[in-house]
């Protein structure tokens, strides 16, 4: 029988780190993670291989939670063994885990994989699982067995959690993916950070397949959010730098070249449509319009006018 080291566990590796563990039955003192000593549990599943770690992995034959030692054993599709304890499970659970803990079996199979398997109890164990290295599919994988299992995502995707960290992470690799994946589970926290992501996105790239995954509502928002901040770039660009008071060298005449140049570098940005340039990207852009203003006023009055577009651009809304 095999068990798992979730720590070594990844989607293009599964060279894990295995121990032997005794027939059910089997009784242990044993140090685990969570306490220092646990001379009264009992211990239906531990191992007695004297290699075993005394600091033993999460869902290890040792894995002491909350004071308590495994007495329930999932294999999984690819013949890895994971040491749970029922009452977490249920307590997580709206469907007894899809009817598996309906029995008082001790050892149940699963179709899941243990890649996917691992994600899904350390979201309901509410364990760091980064180290995993998950794929963003292999962490859908695991949000579908959760539901499968009657496990409420919206209850175990709170800011800091495994489930939420695991999503994000993706973000900037496959944003729209990973968004589609928060809206289409009502995850809203997640959801919101993940738009930050998509503010130079082709929204027009989403397919009929994504946006029924991702439901009208969250198309929506993401189209408001996109429309909002073109709606404010306009605004921001549209309104020139001030004129200083006219003297000899520079008059209301001679200024007009400045407010051309700022309205020339304004349309040019509309032109292009950049959906999310940033603060720098503005502050080049009106700096090359005004390179030919020779008056010092004038570049003090453009200077100014463009740190406000820059303070401006950067208040503007940036997730849904």
């Amino acid at each position: 029988m095999l068990y798992a080291n979730p720590s070594q566990l990844d989607d293009s590796d599964y060279n894990m780190g295995f121990t032997a563990a005794t027939p059910l039955g089997t009784n242990t003192a044993v140090q685990g993670p969570t306490a220092s000593h646990a001379p009264h549990a009992s211990a239906p599943l531990l191992a007695s291989s004297p290699e075993l770690d005394p600091r033993p992995a999460a869902f290890g034959p040792l894995f002491l939670y909350k004071g308590a030692l495994p007495d329930i054993l999932f294999t999984t599709a690819d013949n890895v063994s994971f040491y749970a304890h029922r009452q977490t499970l249920q307590q997580a659970s709206t469907n007894a885990f899809a009817g598996l803990l309906t029995g008082t079996g001790q050892s149940l199979n699963v179709l899941e994989s243990s890649v996917v398997l691992s994600i899904a109890l350390h979201v309901v164990y509410a364990l760091p699982c980064l180290h995993l290295s998950a794929t963003l599919d292999t962490v859908e994988a695991a949000a579908d067995a959760l539901v499968k299992y009657g496990v409420p995502l919206q209850n175990f995707a709170a800011p800091n959690s495994a489930l939420y960290h695991l999503v994000l992470v993706q973000a900037p690799y496959r944003p729209i993916d990973a968004y589609a994946l928060a809206a289409h589970y009502g995850l809203e926290t997640l959801a919101v950070a993940i738009s930050a992501h998509l503010l130079a996105y082709d929204l027009s790239t989403i397919t009929d397949e994504l946006a029924a995954k991702m439901g009208s509502m969250y198309v929506k928002r993401l189209f408001d959010l996109h429309k909002l901040r073109h709606s404010a770039l306009k605004n921001i660009a549209m309104r020139p730098p001030a004129m200083h008071r006219p003297n000899l060298a520079c008059g209301t005449g001679e200024q007009r070249q400045l407010t051309q140049a700022w309205a020339f570098t304004a349309a040019q940005m509309a032109w292009n449509a950049l959906p999310n340039p940033s603060t720098h990207m503005l502050q080049a852009a009106f700096e090359r319009g005004g390179k030919d203003i020779t008056c010092q006023e004038c570049k003090v009055m453009l200077h100014r006018r463009i740190v406000e577009a820059m303070d401006e651009w950067s208040a503007v809304q940036r997730t849904i």
